[in-house]
């Protein structure tokens, strides 16, 4: 019996042109990853509760942060955060795509059952619908706001 074909078969060709194309959009796609990350999360924040469980407050816009003012966090050792305000600060200048906030903000906490915690620490911070995420919040300066606690995210 004789081959008559090349060394190159059709089957080969296409799975050369696929890992090509694969490799295509990866590369290009590596510059707008931020963009398509702040996309996907606006895309996801509009659906139902159970798609918030893919993505993390921790690096969430302030739009996504302002949706949760009310919420109740809770973090280590049983003390629970209540989340009262979020603060966006003005752009000056270009931001550098790479971040995956359009702005910065700051989120402000009071803690329940007048508590107190310690501040400039890192907590493990849990949210109903968003899960645990680490967090560095600082205490308030105010001596008439004690409870109060913030969350700087740039």
């Amino acid at each position: 019996m004789e081959q008559t074909g090349s060394f190159l078969s059709r089957r080969k060709l296409l799975v050369a042109l696929g890992g090509i194309a694969a490799a295509s959009v990866a590369l290009l796609a590596s510059p707008f990853r931020a963009a398509i990350t702040k996309t996907s999360r606006d895309l996801l924040r509009t659906q139902p509760v159970l798609s918030r469980g893919l993505v993390s407050l921790a690096n969430a816009g302030s739009s996504e942060w302002l949706d949760q003012v009310g919420s109740i966090f809770s973090v280590g050792g049983g003390a629970t955060l209540k989340l009262v305000a979020v603060s966006t600060f003005a752009a000056v200048g270009q931001r550098p795509a790479r971040l995956g906030r359009n702005q910065a903000f700051l989120a402000k906490f009071d803690v329940q059952n007048r508590g107190s915690l310690p501040g400039d620490l890192i907590y493990t911070a849990s949210h109903p619908r968003y899960g645990a995420f680490q967090i560095f919040l600082q205490a308030s300066n105010d001596p008439s706001l004690p409870q109060r606690m913030t969350a700087l995210f740039n």
